[in-house]
């Protein structure tokens, strides 16, 4: 069985091309950046380590870019929840 196909994944994909055919502002090359790179590590990483076995997870850090889908999920989600 296959992963669903991201946002992300679509940007590492066709993106490259996209950019190379198009002329392209600053502000979408930097939203571009923060899609690819969003929870990959490419922003720091944070480590939780648990305190009665010592198990570590490793959490990456999210871009927080306002035009990044998987930053705004849960914001839209709450903005959603509240006009119900």
């Amino acid at each position: 069985m296959s992963k669903d196909c991201t946002i992300q994944d679509v940007f590492h994909r066709f993106y490259p091309s996209f950019e190379s055919t198009h002329s392209i502002s600053p502000a979408q090359r930097k939203a571009a950046y923060h899609i690819m790179n969003c929870k990959t590590g490419a922003f720091g990483v944070n480590v939780s380590v648990c305190e009665d076995c010592g198990c570590m997870s490793v959490h990456y850090n999210s871009c927080r870019d306002r035009c990044c889908p998987m930053c705004q999920e849960f914001p839209k989600e709450k903005w959603v929840d509240a006009r119900r």
